[in-house]
C-alpha cells in the first residue's frame, strides 16, 4: 500500500513539474490576469447582553459583519478647496465599510471563565445588511465569541464579549 502511495505521489510531482516546464509563460500570465485579493471584514457592535444575568435566563448575542470596500469617486469628496459636510470615505486609506455581508455564516463559541478551551454553541447566518442575532441560555460566566471564518474573496473576523452569570 505504501509503495503504491509513494509511486502515485512521485508521478503526480513529475506531471506537475512537466506542466510547469512546458508552459511557464502561460502559468505566469494566468497568475497576473486573475489576482486573488481577500477583502477585509470586521464584526462591529458585537454584544452579549445583558452583561450580568441570572442562571438559566437568556443572553442575546448580536452584531454586524461588515466588508471593507474601495470608495467611489463621489464618496471621496471634491478636493481640499471645497468643504464637504459628510464624506463616508476614509481619505487616508480611500476605503469604507459597508454592511453588504448578507448570507454569511457566523460561528458562536463559548469559553468558561478560567478555562482555555472554546466550545461550539451554534452557527447563525447574517441578514441582508450583515446583522446577526441569536439567543442562548446563561449557564456559567465566561466569554462569548463570534467568528466569521471567511468566504470566497473575504477574510475572516471575530469579536468577543464577557458575561457574568449569577447562580
Amino acid at each position: 500500500m505504501m509503495r503504491r502511495l509513494a509511486t502515485a505521489l512521485a508521478a503526480a510531482t513529475l506531471s506537475v513539474s512537466a506542466l510547469a516546464i512546458a508552459a511557464p509563460a502561460q502559468a505566469a500570465s494566468a497568475a497576473v490576469d486573475h489576482p486573488q485579493y481577500d477583502q477585509s471584514t470586521r464584526i462591529t457592535g458585537f454584544q452579549a447582553s445583558p452583561g450580568r444575568v441570572h442562571r438559566h435566563h437568556k443572553i442575546s448575542l448580536s452584531g454586524r459583519l461588515q466588508i471593507e470596500e474601495e470608495c467611489t469617486p463621489s464618496e471621496r469628496g471634491r478636493g481640499e478647496d471645497v468643504v464637504t459636510v459628510h464624506v463616508p470615505c476614509d481619505e487616508r486609506t480611500r476605503r469604507t465599510w459597508s454592511g453588504n455581508a448578507g448570507g454569511q455564516k457566523i460561528v458562536v463559541l463559548f469559553r468558561v471563565a478560567g478555562k482555555h478551551k472554546w466550545h461550539y454553541v451554534d452557527s447563525i447566518w447574517t441578514g441582508r445588511d450583515g446583522h446577526f442575532y441569536t439567543e442562548v441560555p446563561a449557564r456559567v460566566s465566561g466569554t462569548w465569541r463570534v467568528v466569521f471564518e471567511g468566504a470566497r474573496g473575504l477574510s475572516g473576523a471575530e469579536a468577543r464579549d464577557w458575561v457574568k452569570v449569577y447562580h
